[in-house]
């Protein structure tokens, strides 16, 4: 049987592993397995500094002149933090300076470790052995040398205070914790929290870190999702796999879901049926004409009958309505939203976009890119307007953008909210992207770059306005209407036209899509009347149409708004808060893997553009429990982990509740285990129906047999034993010689087939025979008929060998 030896991310984890110090039972009690230690309270700490500062001990304790730990999320961040702290000599995996030292974790450096690395579930894999529940969880080192580097720094004599100033949210809290846990650390602790880089911010922000118990919550909060994940994501991919004959199957909390999505949009488009509308429409007017279209008509006949009514009658206009409609500028991008400009405008996937920004900004010309907010910091207003300034040029937008951008209509305050900034600020150019550097990019980054300096000019311009005009008419009683929009103001709307125009994939965004969509001419007026004359009708015909298939930007947009489809309101908020978690299913970080991860292990197909659900895929949803496929899984978990957060609930109760929905999942798989369907979920070619029970056959893992797909076989160690099913299989060489599928079908069908060139046991020639299906079929081979062909040997009746391998 296979065994699974990748993490969600796909790569590799390093086998250095240990287990974490396992807490006392009131320790356990309260924090939920994480081991805790006291923080420093405000009052153990001496004040420094002309304006009376709480900046002593963060620099040098008691004025000792021993320097201060600050372990960050990403070395970016840890730069800027050396920078505002006058930190600036570099060293091997730390910065030094200032009574500082500053050294990073490089995101999740200490995870749960694989089910395949426990002893009790490192063998054959089984039904038997699930579910997997942990008694004493075991922890891995997934980038040794750097943690190598944090465990020398924390262990440092001199260093008698430590300040985590990993990511202001819930994931950055528990990725400290675990270094922190697993270094044996007992020194005092505080905690940085702050989401800007602007040195006099991280140094008030510094000035002010509270005591790290503070966050106690957070962190099993952190805990929580990840063992929850581990749980059931493992549990339920390993019972798949076991079920469906190693097939590699995969299921998880944000996985599942996703998938769902896209099988339910692919049925819904294959099921849909297209019916055929007819509809009049007439143009009237003075100067400049309205089109006025009918209602929707299920015949040509109707709809002829009612143009021949309406030529030389009276269109008398019933209503005209016209009204402003203030259009606020966009918000400045998240990853997410970036991801679902570049897919729509410029034809890039989200995992390209993900790759081109991530290299913008390891180039120094973008900001971080895996955010989720929309705003920036109001500390980081000044430095944004001089960026803002610097790319509204020609060489860097274009002539057409930098055209339409109104620099006396534009304020950078409009994009600065403090409240809304969570861990990074919203993804914006940096000062160093100038016009040579522009004209050295080429493919997705310039595309991205081009986006994100046009959204930066578009979100800090005035509203746009638009006059929407509304017009309703009567032809021989019946009703006429048409709609249209004209641009009055185009402020923002013109950088933003330029910005596609710009772009190889340019056309309008869906949501701006309007067929009907006409100006409407300012002389038509309520009351008016006009005879129609015999040019100006005409029968329009059209066909229902079916849903849109996924593209990235729309697959996106349904894993970040996934909350609309829960109807209790309770557990939609808990899904849609992004305080201290990403809203919707997965992260901005994870969700273009996802959807690759999707693609990879063939559940949806990539074609062009659109994405669809394989049959794999779609067999797979089929057979997974129903709680499973929805949002509501996480919107749940968000709502108890929100709970543990505030301190409303414990961490050993959430895990308790999850270690009992693993069992159900578990149980549900394997109640619902169905033979029929493992053909379609293995992903392998089914060559006919067993003989003996009516279960696809298909190709073995080895390549070396045809097997019927509801047997479940032991290992090698175990002599192959058949676990489940009928067992019947057939090699497909046969004393030396491949079979054919066609002949392969044959014999499985019960059928005599000849067979020539077989190979003599003794090895002194060949010989042919007439062959068919053995008497016991679970050992591979034929059973040779008994017959005297020309050029060959008497055939053997009943050659029984057992023992073929799988």
């Amino acid at each position: 049987m296979a065994r699974v030896r990748r993490g969600e991310g796909g790569r590799r984890r390093c086998r250095f592993r240990a287990v974490l110090p396992r807490p006392c039972d009131a320790q356990r009690r309260r924090h939920g397995h994480v081991h805790r230690l006291d923080a420093l309270e405000p009052e153990d700490l001496p004040r420094r500094g002309r304006h009376g500062r709480r900046l002593g001990l963060l620099l040098r304790v008691g004025g000792s002149g021993m320097p201060t730990l600050i372990i960050a999320e990403k070395p970016s961040v840890a730069r800027g933090i050396a920078d505002a702290v006058g930190a600036h000599e570099r060293r091997d995996g730390y910065i030094e300076g200032g009574g500082y030292l500053i050294s990073w974790c490089r995101g999740h450096i200490i995870d749960l470790d694989f089910p395949q690395n426990y002893p009790q579930w490192s063998g054959h894999w089984s039904m038997s052995q699930l579910p997997m529940i942990p008694e004493r969880w075991r922890w891995s080192v997934t980038a040794p040398e750097q943690y190598k580097v944090l465990k020398g720094l924390l262990d440092r004599a001199d260093v008698e205070l430590v300040v985590n100033a990993c990511d202001a949210d819930r994931e950055g809290e528990g990725i400290f914790r675990r270094v922190w846990t697993h270094s044996g650390c007992k020194k005092p602790v505080r905690r940085f929290w702050s989401t800007s880089l602007v040195p006099e911010q991280v140094r008030t922000d510094l000035a002010h870190a509270k005591p790290l118990s503070d966050y106690d919550g957070l962190a099993d909060a952190a805990e929580g999702r990840a063992k929850a994940d581990w749980l059931v994501g493992l549990n339920a991919s390993r019972a798949l796999s076991c079920l469906y004959d190693g097939s590699r199957l995969s299921a998880g909390r944000v996985q599942t879901p996703t998938l769902a999505l896209v099988v339910e949009r692919t049925r819904a488009i294959r099921d849909f049926k297209s019916v055929p509308f007819f509809q009049v429409e007439c143009s009237v007017g003075r100067t400049e004409r309205v089109r006025l279209v009918g209602e929707k008509l299920n015949t040509r006949q109707e709809a002829e009958r009612r143009a021949r009514a309406a030529v030389g009658s009276q269109c008398a206009i019933s209503k005209v309505e016209r009204r402003q409609e203030r259009c606020r500028a966009p918000k400045l991008y998240d990853l997410t939203g970036l991801q679902r400009d570049a897919s729509t405008r410029a034809g890039l996937t989200a995992e390209e976009t993900l790759n081109a920004l991530q290299t913008l900004y390891e180039k120094k010309l973008a900001t971080y890119p895996r955010t989720e907010s929309h705003y920036i910091g109001e500390s980081d207003i000044p430095e944004t307007a001089r960026v803002l300034s610097a790319i509204a040029v020609p060489g860097i937008v274009g002539e057409a953008a930098a055209a339409g951008f109104d620099a006396s209509r534009s304020d950078v305050a409009r994009v600065a909210d403090d409240s809304k900034v969570h861990g990074h600020g919203a993804i914006l150019p940096t000062a160093l992207l100038g016009a040579k550097e522009m004209a050295k990019l080429d493919g997705a980054e310039r595309s991205v770059a081009i986006l994100v300096c046009c959204r930066l000019m578009a979100a800090t311009m005035d509203p746009a306005t638009k006059l929407k005009t509304k017009v309703e008419g009567e032809i021989n009683g019946d009703a006429y209407t048409a709609s249209g929009s004209t641009v009055t103001d185009a402020s923002w709307i013109a950088v933003d036209e330029a910005c596609r125009a710009a772009l190889a994939g340019g056309g309008k965004a869906a949501e701006d899509e309007d067929d009907e969509a006409q100006d409407i001419p300012a002389d038509i007026e309520q009351g008016d009347s006009f005879t129609v004359a015999d040019g100006d009708v005409r029968v329009k015909d059209g066909k229902t149409t079916p849903p849109k298939p996924y593209t990235d930007a729309t697959l996106l947009s349904a894993m970040e708004h996934a909350g609309r489809s829960i109807e209790d309101r309770e557990l939609k908020a808990a899904i849609e808060d992004d305080s201290m978690h990403s809203g919707g299913l997965g992260t901005p970080a994870t969700r273009a893997r996802m959807i690759e991860k999707l693609i990879e292990a063939k559940y949806i197909r990539r074609r062009g553009k659109t994405l669809s659900a394989t049959e794999r895929g779609e067999t797979l949803i089929d057979i997974v429990c129903d709680s499973l496929k929805t949002p509501e899984l996480t919107a749940k978990w968000e709502l108890s982990l929100s709970h543990v957060e505030r301190g409303e609930g414990s961490l050993s109760d959430f895990l308790s509740g999850i270690e009992g929905y693993t069992a159900a999942v578990v149980s549900d798989l394997e109640r619902g285990f169905d033979p029929a369907q493992a053909a379609a979920v293995s992903g392998r070619e089914e060559l006919c129906r067993c003989p003996a029970c009516g279960a696809p056959i298909v190709l073995s893992r080895s390549g070396r047999q045809w097997q019927c797909s509801s047997s479940k076989w032991a290992g090698k160690e175990e002599g192959w034993r058949l676990l489940q099913g009928c067992g019947v299989k057939l090699n497909i060489v046969q004393n030396g010689r491949k079979l054919t599928k066609s002949q392969a079908k044959s014999i499985l069908s019960g059928k005599t087939v000849h067979l020539t060139g077989l190979s003599k046991k003794d090895g002194s020639g060949t010989f042919d025979t007439d062959a068919k299906l053995g008497a016991a079929p679970y050992t591979g081979f034929v059973e040779f008929c008994r017959s005297e062909k020309p050029g060959g040997s008497a055939g053997r009746t009943g050659s029984r060998r057992r023992g073929g391998k799988r």
